[in-house]
């Protein structure tokens, strides 16, 4: 393997635990972004005293900086921008670090004090703080000692190269660079590869019975529906690296949800229209199986419908589920409200300033999601990127869970109205104050079955905490486990891998913080805990199904199906 092939899998290693897309965004759009950046320059014009005074304790630092020196303080530890020696051993290079450094410190500070409230304060830092990492003195030629030592060793053949990807990247309108190789990728060959069959087609969602890989599997089966954003394929995606196949394997009868990439002809799906689909899916699985209960398993952004449609059986006494599962769900919208960044665009008294000026569209396209993650962590999912793409000259990685974050979906217009309608009022920590078909849904804390919740320790999207808090509201009968990792290794963790753990603690009784000091680390994947809880719920072992679908259900083609293949519009 050679050493541009190494930085790359490390680089993407490092990426892995920065995506993660679902529908969690609440109100953080480009819009608000900039309603945002308009309320901070506005609040500028109002304070030019305050202005001046952080400009001119920025001059004296500057100052200080070219006439004495670098402080001696190494200021690149940690940060993987800056491991070029250049930045410890030039003077040059040492007092561009500390100037930078003193400029984004100075933008902070003025939004500290700027006179906001506690909540628009994050938001102008989160503005800020872009800024700054846009200008980092590496995303430019002469400010990266690195990218001047390859244009010079390669004869400026780096540059010809940077700028052939910067060109393809515009040409294909990428919102921010290239972040892998999608060549060596092809869904239904080595992604989504598990076979199966399409047994259901509707305009909204495909439904899908995999193929069984033992004589004998066992009577319950499980229908995973997946988040309303992002390919469900995450949960399939490489032969050794799919929790389905897993499942498959240890004698679990397999279905799933795939969502359709929604069109602009598609705006008046909303959250209702998605859980009569998910309604839908059950029936079909029931009648398939002869199973009157089958298990769900609900991901991300759809485990808030998934849990109300549980309440909804719950509440017309109908036993159609024969237990939960939730990854990463979110249900207290407040306590996700709580979490950085994300929580701090999830306010409904954000005042839109610049709405005269712009019209907001109600419907996220891929791109908007695609840059929105990205801004979350920039300098992972943005400018390693560019200056790897561009400066250096580099191809990005060819790694699979990458291919797959950049499939990108979108949201419908009425799907994201009444998302936001559902984080104002959080109806799910109230009993009954959630609605399906006119019917109060049922206190969620007292389902009849049990329910297992897990969460992903280094989560940047969905905080471990709220998701435990999820758990704590699905009461007595629900299991918490904690991946080790980030949102997306916690799903692909096959077992065998070194780095695989997670943490159980039977006592949910107190805090997040609480539950994790009385939790017992186990070096193994949570999949195989999970399989384990499976088993025992899942009644006896029965022959497998000769043939997928019956009569009502006929295969309408192999698996993954049409609708994975269709792009965002």
């Amino acid at each position: 393997m050679n050493k541009k092939h190494d930085k790359g899998s490390a680089d993407a290693d490092d990426t892995m635990d920065a995506v993660g897309g679902q529908n969690l965004l609440g109100e953080m759009r480009l819009s608000e972004l900039q309603d945002a950046g308009i309320r901070l320059w506005l609040q500028a014009l109002k304070q030019p005293a305050l202005v001046a005074d952080e400009g001119f304790k920025l001059y004296a630092q500057l100052a200080g900086i070219m006439l004495r020196g670098p402080s001696g303080t190494d200021l690149t530890a940690g940060d993987k921008r800056f491991t070029d020696p250049s930045w410890r051993q030039s003077g040059f290079y040492t007092r561009l670090l500390e100037a930078h450094k003193a400029w984004s410190q100075s933008l902070q500070n003025y939004a500290d004090r700027a006179g906001f409230d506690e909540r628009e304060t994050r938001r102008a830092k989160f503005l800020l703080m872009q800024v700054s990492e846009a200008f980092a003195p590496t995303n430019f030629l002469f400010g990266n000692p690195a990218a001047l030592k390859r244009a010079i060793e390669s004869g400026g053949r780096s540059l010809i190269e940077g700028y052939q990807n910067w060109v393809s990247d515009l040409t294909a309108r990428r919102p921010v660079p290239s972040q892998v190789d999608t060549r060596p990728f092809k869904v239904g060959e080595n992604l989504a590869a598990t076979a199966g069959s399409v047994v259901l087609r509707t305009d909204l969602f495909e439904l899908l019975q995999y193929a069984p890989q033992t004589e004998k599997v066992y009577e319950r089966p499980v229908l995973v529906i997946p988040s309303i954003i992002n390919k469900y394929y995450a949960f399939d995606l490489a032969p050794g690296r799919s929790l389905i196949e897993h499942l498959i394997k240890n004698q679990m009868t397999v279905f799933t949800i795939v969502w359709r990439n929604p069109k602009p002809e598609h705006d008046n799906w909303g959250m209702d229209a998605y859980m009569e689909a998910m309604d839908q899916a059950v029936r079909a699985v029931q009648d398939i199986t002869g199973v009157k209960d089958p298990h769900l398993f609900g991901v991300c952004g759809a485990c808030p419908l998934v849990v109300s449609l549980a309440g909804y059986y719950t509440a017309k006494e109908e036993r159609n589920i024969g237990s939960l599962a939730l990854f990463v769900g979110p249900l207290d919208m407040k306590a996700l409200g709580d979490a950085p960044t994300i929580g701090d665009f999830m306010d409904a008294r954000v005042t839109r300033v610049n709405k005269g000026f712009v019209k907001k569209s109600d419907r996220i396209s891929a791109d908007e999601f695609t840059l929105l993650f990205a801004m979350l962590r920039p300098n992972d999912l943005i400018w390693n990127y560019w200056v790897n793409n561009y400066l250096m000259g580099e191809g990005p990685p060819a790694f699979d869970v990458l291919a797959w974050n950049s499939d990108a979906t979108g949201m419908t217009a009425q799907f994201n109205r009444d998302f936001n309608a559902f984080i104002a009022r959080n109806p799910l920590v109230t009993p009954r104050a959630q609605t399906f078909r006119d019917t109060p849904i049922a206190d969620i804390s007292r389902f009849d079955f049990d329910s297992y919740v897990v969460g992903a320790r280094t989560d940047h999207i969905c905080p471990w905490p709220t998701v435990y808090r999820s758990a704590q509201m699905l009461g007595d009968r629900c299991q918490f486990v904690l991946g080790g990792s980030g949102h997306i290794q916690t799903i692909v963790s096959p077992p065998g891998s070194p780095k695989a753990f997670y943490f159980t603690n039977p006592d949910m009784s107190g805090d997040a913080q609480s539950w994790f000091e009385g939790a017992k680390k186990v070096q193994d994947t949570w999949w195989t805990h999970y399989v384990a809880w499976y088993h025992a719920r899942s009644g006896a072992l029965v022959d497998a199904p000769a043939k997928p679908g019956d009569s009502a259900h006929p295969p309408l083609g192999a698996a993954p199906g049409a609708y994975v293949y269709e792009k965002a519009s």
